[in-house]
């Protein structure tokens, strides 16, 4: 792979310390890598530049973000000619009860959702929760849900980190080889 598109959605930041690690261990390997994180009024840029675009999103409550499902949409008959690999950022992958759950709904459904998406590769990455990050609401909602695989009387730190950045490291150096 010499030319690669990394384009990814994200709402606390994670997803983006995610980027630009995949990105740096491609260029080590000597492709030229874009990292583009997907927001509003940013133009799409075009799949068929690339030979390899890796499309990623944050997961909150079940869903991907907006912006990396709208480019998919618009792009679809590009991407279906273009080598393409997905990833979510998700607290789930850091669950062992919840890894294949979440594969399936975050990463092996995207082809049913988006006919012609072919995705050569898929990652599920740890997610990390900085609960400063979060409003009182949402902060109360990722605690609770983190409180159940906390061992009694044991407290949550005030962040929980899931990503395993060996496994990211190795997902990019394969498909860059």
């Amino acid at each position: 792979m010499n030319k690669i598109l990394i384009i990814y959605g994200t709402r606390y930041g994670t997803t983006t310390e995610v980027a630009q690690d995949m990105s740096n261990t491609a260029r080590e390997l000597g492709a030229q890598v874009d990292v583009i994180h997907l927001e509003k009024g940013i133009p799409f840029p075009e799949p068929e530049e690339y030979d390899l675009v890796i499309i990623g999103s944050g997961i909150q409550a079940g869903q991907w973000t907006k912006r990396p499902l709208k480019y998919i949409e618009q792009k679809l008959e590009s991407l279906s000619k273009t080598k393409v690999a997905l990833f979510v950022v998700s607290g789930y992958a850091g669950n062992p009860d919840k890894v294949a759950e979440a594969q399936a709904d975050y990463l092996d459904a995207m082809p049913e959702k988006y006919p012609g998406l072919s995705p050569i590769s898929t990652a599920l990455i740890g997610g990390m929760f900085e609960f400063k990050k979060y409003n009182l609401v949402v902060r109360a909602l990722v605690k609770s849900m983190a409180k159940r695989n906390t061992p009694p009387g044991e407290e949550l730190p005030e962040k929980i980190d899931f990503r395993d950045w060996d496994m990211i490291r190795d997902w990019i150096k394969e498909l860059v080889q």
